[in-house]
């Protein structure tokens, strides 16, 4: 994100996250899950500061960055991932690598989680995009994968696709539907 660029996703109606461009190398962004809207008494509430550095423009970035969550309503010390990723390519096609370390209670994991996306533009208003995780933990892994793609009508992208969670112990392939939009806010660079 570039400075004062601003968009509000949503997945699910119930996934909701702002995020701004501070300056044309940090963004930070702020979710929450409105449960209380439903009866319940704590929601999942979070932040993710995003640091980036761009080695060789359009060609190579790395970053840096952070999700803090807590959930509000609830005693708890917080939750989260501490991460770094490489990324090769440009807005148009890239493909991004990434290693990072969860942390519950004040402490962190042993095993990293590593991750790997990519976007690739298929036409004028579309893309496909995955992303993908390996999760390790004393309990045994995880892996969740994903296929799918993004359609841009006017101004707001459309995704859409499937997760799959892999694991040892499951008998069963299950394909969870994603779907979701990404919405722009005004551009606050151009305000006075």
């Amino acid at each position: 994100m570039k400075k004062g660029e601003a968009y509000y996703q949503n997945v699910w109606v119930l996934f909701n996250q702002f995020s701004i461009g501070v300056t044309n190398n940090f963004s930070i962004g702020a979710g929450f899950v409105p449960l209380f809207l439903f009866g319940g008494t704590s929601s999942p509430f979070w932040i993710t500061p995003k640091f980036s550095i761009p080695i060789t423009k359009d060609h190579l970035n790395v970053g840096v960055g952070g999700l803090f969550m807590t959930v509000i309503g609830e005693k708890s010390s917080g939750a989260g991932i501490l991460y770094g990723m490489t990324t090769f390519g440009n807005r148009d096609k890239n493909f991004t690598f990434g290693l990072g370390y969860g942390y519950s209670n004040g402490k962190l994991v042993n095993r990293p989680t590593i991750s790997f996306s990519s976007l690739i533009r298929t036409g004028a208003k579309g893309y496909f995009i995955t992303e993908n995780y390996y999760i390790d933990s004393a309990g045994g892994s995880l892996g969740l994968l994903s296929f799918g793609g993004r359609r841009i009508i006017g101004r707001t992208g459309l995704d859409f696709g499937l997760v799959l969670p892999i694991n040892e112990n499951m008998g069963t392939l299950v394909a969870i539907p994603w779907l979701g939009i990404t919405a722009p806010l005004h551009n606050l660079r151009n305000q006075k």
